[in-house]
């Protein structure tokens, strides 16, 4: 029992699990059976997009991938508006610059064609370039390498108040151009006459427009690659973070119809599942009260069964033994009508009380008057009480009402007057009373009868359970009276208790939801 039997495999097995073992380098065997462990778990815990480690990932990198996005875009739009409001100062420096060299100088002159003809190398590469022209197109005075793809139609005309208007232009090749002109009046040569010309800016920003490029570029390989990233550490973090609810499906999943007494350890769960764990276990609880009241529910049916069947057939089988008069059959059908109608009485009370165990039992609601009730019951049973001696009188102040069902709320008093008169010796009293008590109105049933035992009471309302079980089956209990009274009194919402003392009689009372 305490050792484990291996299975030792066939000598040729054994060979080919030997070559096999000898052909793969050490450790890769733990590695393989790692990995078929990690992808077992994967398909027993859900793969995306049913897992929540998956999800957990895929939301983590999404909201990355969005506070990236935004930083990036923020970067890209500060970088590209800085340069962009570089290039706008660089061309308004210029045009004021020329325009104020042209106030002075003609165009022709040195100070003007320096300034249009900045002095670089004829191969240098230049940024910013200048054209003078008449307004009916004839150039001037033009940087060397203005860009023939700029005609004059492509310059905005300056705004109402006449400053310069500077637009971005796209060409062929991928070419970018910020481009302005400016109307004024200048001299083409010294001592000319002052004419109308258009001075012409253009910024070339091509350079610009790569850098941006690549930039943008290399901030989505970055998004990109941080997405990944963070897609696969959030899935791995969140799997790790989820290992306590694995433990605990692991632990919830051992736990079978026999073990129901055993519950999971809340105490090295993290706070958020140690609700779900105490929920669990509160569940086992129940399950295990449940299992338990059902596995008695059976024995004592068993046992409540097998006496009237017993006495049953054992009736027969004497009355059959051998020749008897008449007398003595009929006395035998007697007794056998006699246990079948105890059994039919028995059967009939575990059909009520299985009815009354399911809360969501269809109840006939009505405002009753419990005076009324109260009366109806004691005039039902007088009869019986004064056979047996006992006194029945009823104290209640009209009006009280309740919200019931009427067929439950007369069961459930019958049963209690019907103890109380199997519990009361002749000469006794049974009192039926009623008393508003808050919002509920108290109807209690009280005895002097024999009283039941302190350590009695707690099982009172116990199915099958008799405090004399001997003097209980003689007077025909079945020892369900009680558990029904329960059962209504919690379909209802209310409550039943009951108060003893053994040799001075027994009070019980029942709180009913009052109308």
């Amino acid at each position: 029992m305490g050792s484990e039997a291996t299975a030792v495999p066939p000598p040729r097995q054994a060979r080919r699990d030997g070559a096999a073992s000898a052909a793969q380098p050490p450790g890769a065997g733990a590695r393989l059976r790692r990995l078929g462990f990690a992808l077992q778990r994967l398909r027993e815990y859900g793969l995306p997009p049913r897992s929540l480690a998956a999800r957990m990932a895929v939301a983590f990198a999404l909201t990355l991938a969005l506070i990236l996005l935004a930083a990036s875009s923020w970067m890209y739009w500060g970088l590209s508006a800085r340069m962009m409001q570089e290039d706008r100062e660089s061309m308004l420096r210029k045009i004021d610059t020329v325009a104020a060299l042209l106030q002075r100088d003609a165009v022709d002159s040195d100070a003007v064609r320096q300034e249009a003809d900045l002095p670089l190398p004829a191969d240098a590469p230049r940024d910013l370039f200048v054209r003078l022209r008449t307004t009916q197109g004839r150039v001037l005075l033009q940087t060397p390498g203005f860009d023939p793809a700029l005609p004059p139609a492509a310059f905005a005309r300056p705004d109402a108040a006449g400053r310069p208007q500077l637009r971005t232009v796209h060409l062929p090749h991928d070419r970018h151009f910020l481009i302005a002109t400016l109307p004024l009046r200048a001299r083409a040569t010294p001592g000319a006459a002052w004419r109308d010309v258009h001075l012409d800016i253009a910024l070339n920003r091509t350079a610009e427009s790569r850098i941006l490029a690549d930039y943008r570029l290399r901030l989505g390989g970055v998004l990109l690659t941080a997405l990944l990233a963070a897609a696969t550490a959030g899935y791995g973090i969140a799997w790790r973070g989820l290992r306590p609810l694995r433990h605990m499906a692991d632990a919830a999943r051992d736990i079978g119809a026999q073990d129901l007494h055993r519950r999971l350890d809340t105490a090295l769960l993290p706070a958020e599942l140690q609700t779900l764990a105490q929920a669990f276990n509160a569940t086992l609880e129940r399950l295990e009260a449940a299992f338990g009241r059902i596995s008695q529910f059976s024995a004592d049916i068993a046992h409540e069964l097998r006496t009237p069947i017993s006495n049953l057939w054992g009736g027969l089988e004497v009355a059959l033994g051998r020749p008897r008069d008449a007398a003595q059959y009929r006395e035998a059908l007697e007794s056998a009508v006699e246990e079948c109608a105890r059994l039919s009485r028995m059967i009939q009370a575990l059909l009520f009380l299985a009815q009354t165990e399911h809360p969501d039992t269809a109840l006939q609601w009505e405002r009753l008057d419990v005076p009324r009730e109260l009366a109806a019951l004691a005039e039902f049973y007088d009869a019986t009480a004064a056979e047996a001696g006992v006194r029945l009188q009823v104290q209640a102040a009209a009006p009280l009402t309740v919200r019931a069902d009427r067929m439950l709320l007369q069961r459930a008093l019958a049963n209690v007057i019907a103890n109380a008169l199997a519990h009361t010796p002749a000469g006794g009293r049974i009192t039926l009373s009623a008393a508003q008590s808050g919002q509920n109105v108290r109807i209690a049933v009280q005895d002097t009868g024999c009283g039941i035992a302190a350590q009695h009471l707690p099982y009172v309302f116990d199915r099958f359970y008799r405090a004399d079980p001997a003097r209980s089956r003689r007077r025909g209990g079945l020892g369900l009276g009680l558990a029904l009274v329960r059962n209504i009194m919690r379909l209802h919402g209310g409550d039943v208790r009951v108060d003893s003392r053994e040799g001075q009689g027994t009070r019980v009372t029942m709180d009913w939801p009052a109308a």
